[in-house]
């Protein structure tokens, strides 16, 4: 890749495996080597086992509730 190539590395994208919630640098294509070889063997999957945070099934289930709560309802 040139280096006129590169708009802003400040930027951020979804990691390309489907079922991954993390963001990543507009350099990086995934997040970790798991959603890399997962997207490669185009696994399916019904949650990305990263072990990041945004992918945690436990975290995201208490993030949830907290913002429920917290709305109301």
């Amino acid at each position: 890749m040139l280096m006129s190539e590169i708009t802003d590395v400040g930027d951020t994208h979804k990691c390309a495996y489907e079922q991954c919630e993390c963001w990543i640098s507009a350099l990086d294509t995934y997040c970790s080597e798991y959603c890399a070889d997962a997207d490669d063997e185009r696994e399916i999957e019904i949650q990305c086992d990263c072990k990041h945070p945004a992918c945690n099934l436990n975290e995201r289930a208490s993030l949830r509730m907290i913002l429920d709560e917290g709305a109301g309802v």
